[in-house]
């Protein structure tokens, strides 16, 4: 559940449709003990309603924005979030229950009641990273250090850091560009050969685990060369992509040759 008594004006909410009615329905909030939320039958669609059971049914997990909070009467509006903030909604919430299920489990290990972990440990690094999931994923580059970092003692970080890495899996996003090398000299396959082993070597540059970067050369057919990155996020994956383009532009820069990104298919 949310470490707050209430949402705020503007947040995103999920929730399970608990009674239907004509004029609206009510939803259990799930992120909050016993709190409700009432969404008239206007909010419920972008498009005309005719019938509210025929878009709504008991059980149903819906996301919803606040739209106004007054003592424990909430007004939520369904057809105000995108489709795509309903994703990254219902996936920030299967993280928040992730991380609180690993909580748990080293609350257990340690003996400790769950309220007193909570107040111990996610309040420290929702603080510092913004939610106690990162703080989790960070411990598996990191270590003991991502706890320790947000403030947790380091009795917990040992703990949580070892249930981490023993129940999580790293996270990767992939990247890849196709790039066009062409080479007119007489030994330009060699040429061509060594400005694909500095490319490769750029990954030295990079302040971040093996773990957390890797990167794959593969001949289409040449001319064409692939470039596969996977990193543990888009801005590491870009970063090594570039080098490694630069490192190729410069091996041949005094040479009769051309270095030149295109379309992958």
């Amino acid at each position: 559940m949310s470490r707050r008594n209430l949402p705020e004006t503007g947040d995103l909410v999920i929730g399970t449709v608990k009674s239907i009615f004509d004029h609206g329905v009510y939803v259990d909030l799930d992120e909050y003990e016993d709190l409700q939320a009432y969404c008239h039958v206007s909010e419920v669609s972008s498009t005309w309603v005719r019938n509210i059971r025929n878009v709504m049914r008991l059980g149903k997990k819906v996301v919803g924005r606040v739209m106004r909070v007054k003592e424990h009467q909430i007004d939520i509006s369904i057809k105000r979030v995108s489709d795509g903030l309903k994703r990254k909604k219902v996936e920030e919430t299967k993280r928040y229950k992730t991380a609180l299920t690993l909580l748990e489990m080293g609350a257990k290990k340690r003996k400790i009641n769950f309220e007193t972990a909570r107040a111990e440990v996610e309040d420290l690094c929702t603080q510092y990273y913004g939610s106690l999931y990162q703080a989790f994923e960070e411990a598996l580059f990191g270590g003991e250090n991502a706890f320790i970092d947000a403030g947790v003692t380091e009795e917990w970080s040992n703990v949580l850091t070892d249930i981490a890495k023993k129940n999580m899996t790293i996270p990767k996003v992939e990247i890849s560009r196709d790039l066009e090398i062409i080479c007119w000299e007489g030994n330009g396959v060699n040429l061509i050969r060594d400005a694909l082993k500095k490319a490769g070597k750029s990954r030295e540059e990079i302040e971040a685990g093996v773990e957390e970067l890797d990167m794959n050369i593969y001949v289409r057919g040449a001319p064409i060369y692939r470039f596969v990155i996977s990193a543990r996020d888009y801005e590491l994956a870009e970063e090594l992509m570039s080098k490694a383009i630069s490192a190729i532009e410069d091996s041949l820069t005094n040479y009769s040759a051309s270095v030149k990104v295109v379309e992958t298919k």
